[in-house]
């Protein structure tokens, strides 16, 4: 509570509202300066500003000055915050569809995931969440497909059975780590670094861009090439607030998110091979086995809630 308490003095003091502006929104991330995160909060911002001009002010805190991320989702639920750029599976303890992001081996392909986001089921899901949870989540965004970063070699399924990885403390995240064979450790991801290097765990699942922009690769060194998720970025709003502004300002801040969503996936796109490169430059060992039986196993073995099924099966009746 007084973290919670003291972060909402924090977003007051950097404040400063300007007396043109006819609508001031504050937007907290936790990607460094120099990360594509933040180049993408960014991009929203011109954007905005190019279709608003002075009846927006948009004020970026990245690199969690603001707060851990869970302590923004705090903030924007209880409208201390107005928006928040990071992972839609963080709202998963709010409303089960959030945890979609969690499900492995769920999309096809890139297209895949677009043809869900940008179509009927994905604006299906981003309005019971807004809805239920009170959280408005605009310009889905692909980060890229999650992949496994330990400190041992690991070349097959078998060599990563119970080992101890951190996930997100996001329900779907956690079951299918544990459909996998891995033990997952639900530790906050501005204390990931700390706990890889201190060997509380044994390595980390993100994508690509996150492992090189969190420097996880300092301190571990095997890259393992699962593809077992697919993180979805996206600007998280308190709903009641969205619901508050005018119909031109929303139009904008639609429009402006989903132009972010476009240069994050070109940025992905044209980023993963030059990455991978940075990343053995820096010593990193890299491993591809064979995913069929990572495929065929958290199918076998994933568990998710009954809740979340439902919006399972629709995303996979998405062609």
């Amino acid at each position: 509570m007084l973290k919670s308490i003291l972060a909402a003095a924090c977003i007051a003091a950097l404040t400063t509202v300007s007396a043109q502006a006819g609508v001031t929104i504050r937007i907290g991330g936790a990607g460094s300066p120099d990360s594509p995160d933040t180049k993408a909060m960014e991009v929203f911002k011109q954007k905005m500003e190019a279709e608003l001009g002075s009846d927006v002010s948009i004020q970026l805190f990245p690199s969690s000055q603001l707060g851990t991320v869970d302590e923004m989702v705090e903030q924007v639920k209880g409208g201390v915050l107005e928006c928040m750029y990071e992972s839609v599976g963080d709202l998963g303890s709010f409303h089960p569809a959030a945890n979609v992001e969690g499900v492995a081996y769920f999309y096809r392909d890139e297209d895949h995931f677009f043809r869900i986001w940008r179509g009927p089921v994905g604006k299906e899901i981003l309005d019971a969440i807004a809805k239920d949870a009170g959280f408005r989540v605009l310009g889905p965004a692909f980060h890229g497909f999650r992949q496994f970063l330990l400190t041992k070699p690991a070349e097959s399924l078998a060599d990563i059975q119970g080992r101890k990885i951190r996930a997100p403390g996001i329900p779907a995240y956690i079951a299918s780590i544990q459909a996998l064979g891995a033990n997952p450790a639900t530790i906050p991801f501005e204390e990931v670094y700390t706990a890889i290097q201190q060997g509380v765990v044994d390595g980390v699942e993100q994508p690509l861009v996150a492992i090189k922009d969190q420097r996880f690769y300092e301190v571990a060194k095997h890259l393992l090439i699962t593809n077992h998720m697919a993180e979805t970025m996206g600007f998280m709003c308190g709903e009641p607030w969205y619901q508050g502004l005018d119909k031109r300002v929303q139009d904008a801040f639609a429009k402006s998110a989903d132009a972010s969503a476009d240069w994050y996936r070109d940025y992905t796109d044209s980023s993963q091979a030059k990455v991978l490169e940075e990343l053995v430059a820096q010593g990193v060992v890299v491993h591809k086995p064979k995913l069929d039986e990572f495929i065929a196993k958290a199918a076998a073995d994933s568990k998710y809630d009954a809740a979340l099924q439902p919006y399972i099966d629709k995303i996979r009746a998405v062609k």
